[in-house]
């Protein structure tokens, strides 16, 4: 079962959070037929929305947009409070071997924007941007936490792949210090976590997300919360048809005239729905 553990370091001014997302990622890569490269991307976006969730609070959600002028164009990934994730990468079949021995999403990526959308429960969502620093995901969001949230963050994300190409292993950490957190703390986290085993090695050897934040940060932790992560997509019918509402009666009209049914693909967990006339002819009523 893929968890997530949040926590604090004890006595310290230090949010921590770690996840194993390894069902999840291999969920994700068979229904969206994923090759090498596309999963390891969609696995760090993915484990990524899920460690962001952890600060969310009842009926909020994250979704994490990476978009860069590489062979992946974009991947996306929504989180909400409760850990039900879902996510798409634009061109699932992308293979471009290794850069040492992880494999190259950087390249797979390019230049672009890491954007940030919440939803607080508000009339209108926050978004912030910023310039990709390297696709590689995890310090790009580590990136954005301390430009636009101003939160010291370290973040590690991993997808170990098999020969097969199924999900081995997937996930990470995220540790955020507060105002008030002592230098001499932050020294030692900096130390720790420079020579700290990547994330996916640790979920290879079997730790569990507290073990991992154990073995990341050196320190006892006070555990906040323990939750389960799933691969979750609330599509339906009725906002399939809410979508098609938003093109507007002309190009309503224009498929009504084609006289055949609509078929419709949701990004995230590839169901298809179909749309008929008769129920095109029901919008334009409505409009």
């Amino acid at each position: 079962m893929d968890q997530i553990v949040k926590g604090l370091i004890k006595d310290e001014n230090i949010i921590v959070a770690a996840a194993v997302c390894t069902e999840t990622v291999e969920y994700a890569r068979k229904i969206h037929d994923t090759w090498p490269t596309s999963t390891a991307a969609l696995g760090r976006v993915i484990t990524g929305a899920v460690l962001l969730a952890s600060n969310l609070k009842d009926g909020q959600k994250v979704m994490i947009q990476v978009k860069g002028n590489g062979p992946l164009q974009e991947v996306v990934a929504e989180c909400d409070w409760l850990y039900r994730v879902r996510g798409y990468v634009k061109k699932p079949h992308i293979y471009m071997g290794l850069k040492g021995e992880k494999i190259d999403v950087g390249r797979a990526i390019g230049k672009g924007f890491l954007n940030v959308i919440r939803d607080l429960g508000l009339r209108e969502y926050y978004q912030s941007s910023v310039s990709l620093q390297t696709g590689e995901i995890a310090t790009d969001l580590a990136y954005y936490l301390n430009i636009s949230e101003q939160i010291p963050s370290a973040v590690s994300l991993g997808v170990f792949i098999e020969t097969d190409n199924s999900v081995k292993a997937a996930g990470g950490f995220i540790i955020q210090t507060l105002p008030e957190t002592k230098p001499e703390i932050i020294d030692f986290l900096e130390r720790k976590l420079s020579e700290v085993q990547p994330a996916s090695t640790m979920i290879l050897s079997g730790m569990d997300p507290l073990e991992m934040l154990k073995e990341a940060v050196g320190l006892p932790i006070e555990v906040l919360q323990t939750s389960k992560i799933i691969y979750y997509c609330p599509c339906s019918k009725e906002r399939a048809l809410g979508a098609i509402i938003t093109l507007g009666r002309d190009e309503i009209q224009e498929m009504i005239s084609k006289g055949q049914t609509v078929d419709i693909e949701c990004y995230f967990c590839k169901k298809k729905y179909q749309i008929t006339v008769e129920e095109l002819k029901n919008l334009v009523k409505e409009l």
